[in-house]
């Protein structure tokens, strides 16, 4: 994530980083960072039934509340085939478990869930926090890589992509309906603003930049920002090798131009280009939220898309950081200058450049 921290410069790729024993199996996603599925979708689609929602909305606010013992209760019995949506219950099942410090039952549960051939990635997504948990490494990676090829992203398979904490995969199907419909220049010019360990970056060099031609920006200091600080502590190896190893593996490694440097310093450096899309996701406080859009704004073409991550980051303690203020700030400001294209629900915001 794009932060404080280091000058601005470039870099060649570094060797390739290689987990193993240095890191810590006891790091796993911070919980307020945690993608979740939302049940909801899939009635509004139609393909879950009223009665299996409303089992799952009871066993998930018991579980919210810290009660995993009575949402195991209603769980029960929830996995049976010709349950709607046996795999998101077997998910929510795994969780329970987790949060009684049964690792291992956690894993079988969500290991039985992929040998039946689920198509679901949440399964996959949730068996590699599992795994990362236990401390087997190896199987996170594959299993991440799985959840992606369930997202039709099968270059994450193909390719060998490293990702060891994934917070991107949610937003995949969003990302395919927004590519294909509303954000469609060729070529196209993307920044990003905080990269992490190459999700999103990888992604688009696959399926957007690549194949239309164009040129990707990485804005980011490598350094992490303060949300992630428990799980920088037990990667063993620089969020930077991992960036470098997964951008070399994507065969498109020369669209994309790395920055390294705080991203309110770097993007006064690039006051001279222009972008058909930005994606806002660096230190998600507020203060630093609303310099980048600002700043973005500036770089986008008009017509151009930005797009805001993680809308409902909070900061227990420090609520005037919360990620909402900023962008709330910013619509209001430029509001006369853009279109929002998705609604305030969603965790990410989706606004198209009118005039500036």
């Amino acid at each position: 994530m794009a932060k404080r921290g280091a000058a601005v410069k470039q870099r060649h790729a570094r060797q390739p980083c290689r987990h193993g024993p240095k890191a810590n199996p006891n790091h796993g996603i911070p919980s307020r960072l945690r993608l979740r599925y939302d049940p909801a979708q899939g009635l509004r689609e139609g393909h879950i039934d009223a009665v299996a929602w409303d089992i799952y909305k009871a066993a998930h606010a018991a579980l919210g509340s810290h009660r995993p013992e009575e949402a195991l209760r209603l769980l029960a019995g929830q996995q049976a085939p010709d349950s709607p949506i046996w795999s998101k219950f077997a998910c929510l099942e795994a969780e329970c478990l987790t949060a009684l410090g049964r690792y291992a039952d956690a894993v079988s549960m969500l290991e039985q869930a992929a040998a039946r051939g689920t198509s679901d990635y949440w399964v996959y997504y949730q068996l590699a926090v599992q795994y990362r948990l236990i401390g087997a490494l190896d199987k996170a990676v594959e299993a991440t890589r799985q959840a992606h090829a369930r997202l039709g992203w099968q270059e994450s398979a193909d390719h060998g992509y490293t990702f060891t904490h994934d917070y991107f995969a949610a937003n995949i199907p969003n990302w395919q309906t927004w590519f294909a419909t509303l954000i469609t220049a060729a070529p196209i010019a993307c920044l990003e603003i905080g990269s992490w360990q190459g999700g999103s970056a990888t992604w688009l060099l696959d399926k957007v930049v690549g194949p239309r031609g164009g040129r990707l920006t990485c804005v980011d200091t490598f350094e992490g920002s303060s949300e992630h600080a428990a799980v920088l502590a037990g990667l063993g190896c620089s969020l930077e090798q991992i960036f470098d190893q997964n951008i070399a593996r994507t065969r498109h490694a020369a669209l994309c131009h790395k920055l390294i440097g705080r991203s309110q310093d770097v993007l006064r450096w690039l006051h001279e280009e222009r972008f058909d899309f930005i994606y806002v996701d660096g230190a998600h406080e507020a203060k630093y939220v609303i310099q980048d859009a600002v700043l973005s704004w500036k770089l986008l073409r008009d017509g151009g898309f930005l797009l805001f991550d993680d809308t409902g980051f909070e900061f227990p303690g420090r609520p005037e950081q919360n990620t909402h203020a900023a962008i709330a700030a910013f619509r209001t400001w430029f509001a006369d200058e853009m279109e929002v294209l998705t609604p305030d629900t969603e965790r990410q915001l989706l606004v198209r450049k009118c005039r500036g």
